[in-house]
């Protein structure tokens, strides 16, 4: 057995960067996983934005960049949202791809709908775009905890 890490090791990782660099890297990585994770309902948003044209573009900005935001700042602990699953644990991944694209549907195109029927100004898709994303986001932790259990933080071992 080595010592080598497998998979996502947070304390490994976390000691590769520092500074501005490190906060850039996890804004990157985290933006990247929410825009891949989210694309069935990226692509049900495209289509529903010929229903809401300027509302849908707003919120869906607002959501990848507030969730890019949060999901950064939940997954260092500098805002602690509850203990969250270690990247790379397979066992998530079903789960983490359906919330993510459930958020994201209902940060565009519920925000987007609920704006439209309010006759409420733009800027206010744009605004709640990015704070029902961050909410939502929020909430991760609850909803695996209520289907897996305690999250696993110890990093994997080759057998």
């Amino acid at each position: 057995m080595t010592d080598e890490p497998r998979g996502y090791d947070e304390k490994h990782y976390s000691r590769t960067k520092e500074g501005a660099s490190y906060w850039v890297e996890r804004f990157f990585f985290a933006g990247i996983e929410l825009a891949v994770l989210a694309s069935p309902a990226l692509v049900l948003s495209l289509v529903l934005q010929a229903v809401f044209p300027d509302a849908v573009p707003l919120a869906g900005i607002a959501a990848l960049v507030g969730g890019s935001v949060a999901l950064t700042l939940f997954r260092t602990r500098a805002v602690d949202a509850g203990e969250w699953p270690r990247l790379g644990e397979v066992k998530s991944a079903p789960l983490w791809i359906a919330y993510v694209s459930a958020t994201y549907l209902v940060a565009t195109v519920g925000v987007a709908a609920a704006v439209t029927a309010l006759s409420g100004p733009l800027p206010l898709a744009f605004v709640g775009g990015g704070v029902v994303q961050t909410l939502g986001l929020a909430a991760f932790p609850t909803v695996y905890r209520a289907v897996h259990g305690e999250p696993v933080r110890r990093r994997s071992r080759r057998t």
